[in-house]
C-alpha cells in the first residue's frame, strides 16, 4: 500500500477509472483527429504564408495559427492515455491550462475576423477610410490577451491547489476537478458566441442592402466570400459551445458519451478542408495547371 501512496504524492490526483470510461478506441481516433486536423491546417496556413499570389489579413492567420495549436495542446498527454499510471504533474498542469484558455482565444480570433469586415464594408458603405486600422490593435491583441491571462489564472490555480488538477476519467486530457476556470472560461466563450453572432448579422445586413455599390467599388468581399465566412463560423462556434459543455462536465463528474471529445479534436480539421478548398490555395497546390495570371487573380480581395 505504501508504493500508491508515493506515486500519488508526486501525480496528480487521478479520478478512479472504470472499463465504461477508459475506451483505447476512443483515446486512438481523438490522437489521429489531432493530428490530421494539425497537419492540414498547417499547410494551408503554411500556402497562404509562403506564398507570394495569396493574400489573407492578420486575423485570419491568427486563428489559423491558434487552430493549428488547439491540435498540440490537446495532445499532450499522448504516450500517458493508455495506462492507468497518471501522467506526470507538470504536464497535466500545463495541459489543463492550455484546455481553458484554448476556447476563449479561438472565439474571439473569430470575432475579430468578423469585426474586421465589418469594419471594412463600413468604410466602403459610409466612406470612413482608416475606420479598420483604429481597431486593428484591439482586433489581432485580444485573442492574444485572453490566452495569455485565462493560461496564467489557470496556471497559477493549478499550482496553488494541486490535489484539483488531474486526468479525465476518459483519460483524454487533463482539469481542474474545481476552481473558477471553468467558469471563467465558459463565460467568455458564451460572451464571444454572442457578439460574433450578432457582428455576423449586422455584417450581412449591410452586405445584402449594398451588395451592388460594393460589388463595383470594392474588391474586398465577394458573396462567396462572405458565404464561406458564415459557414466556417459554424465550426468554432459548435466546437466552442461542445468545449463549455465538456469542461463542465468533467468538472462536476457528469456523465458523458465520446462524441463531444471527437468534435471538439476535429476542429483543425474543419478549419482546414474549408479554407484548403478556398480557389487560391487549391491553384498554389495545383501549380501545374495555372498561370500566374490566375493566381494573382484568385489570391486578391480575399479577407
Amino acid at each position: 500500500m505504501a508504493a500508491p501512496q508515493d506515486s500519488e504524492a508526486v501525480s496528480p490526483v487521478v479520478n478512479p477509472t472504470s472499463p465504461l470510461d477508459y475506451n483505447p478506441t476512443v483515446i486512438t481516433v481523438f490522437d489521429v483527429l489531432l493530428i490530421v486536423g494539425f497537419v492540414a491546417c498547417t499547410a494551408v496556413l503554411l500556402t497562404a504564408w509562403l506564398s507570394k499570389t495569396i493574400i489573407r489579413s492578420r486575423p485570419w492567420y491568427i486563428l489559423m495559427g491558434l487552430t493549428s495549436f488547439w491540435s498540440i495542446q490537446y495532445l499532450f498527454l499522448l504516450g500517458n492515455q493508455y495506462t492507468d499510471s497518471p501522467p506526470p504533474r507538470a504536464v497535466c498542469l500545463i495541459q489543463s491550462s492550455f484546455v481553458y484558455a484554448a476556447p476563449p482565444a479561438n472565439m474571439f480570433a473569430l470575432l475579430g475576423i468578423f469585426l474586421q469586415i465589418l469594419l471594412l464594408l463600413v468604410e466602403a458603405v459610409h466612406k470612413k477610410p482608416g475606420l479598420e486600422g483604429k481597431f486593428s490593435p484591439f482586433i489581432i491583441g485580444l485573442p492574444f490577451l485572453t490566452y495569455l491571462v485565462i493560461f496564467s489564472l489557470a496556471l497559477v490555480n493549478g499550482i496553488q491547489h494541486p490535489e484539483n488538477v488531474t486526468r479525465s476519467k476518459d483519460h483524454l486530457t487533463c482539469h481542474h476537478a474545481s476552481g473558477p476556470s471553468t467558469f471563467i472560461t465558459a463565460s467568455l466563450v458564451l460572451i464571444g458566441c454572442a457578439l460574433t453572432f450578432i457582428i455576423e448579422a449586422v455584417t450581412f445586413s449591410i452586405f445584402w442592402r449594398h451588395k451592388e455599390m460594393i460589388h463595383s467599388k470594392t474588391r474586398l468581399l465577394s458573396f462567396s466570400v462572405a458565404i464561406r465566412s458564415a459557414v466556417f463560423s459554424l465550426a468554432p462556434l459548435i466546437s466552442a459551445c461542445i468545449s463549455v459543455s465538456r469542461i463542465v462536465q468533467i468538472s462536476t463528474d457528469a456523465p458523458r458519451t465520446p462524441t463531444p471529445d471527437l468534435v471538439m479534436a476535429g476542429l483543425p480539421l474543419v478549419a482546414g478542408l474549408i479554407f484548403g478548398s478556398q480557389r487560391d490555395i487549391i491553384a498554389v497546390w495545383m501549380f501545374w495547371r495555372q498561370s500566374p495570371n490566375t493566381f494573382a487573380e484568385m489570391g486578391k480581395g480575399k479577407v
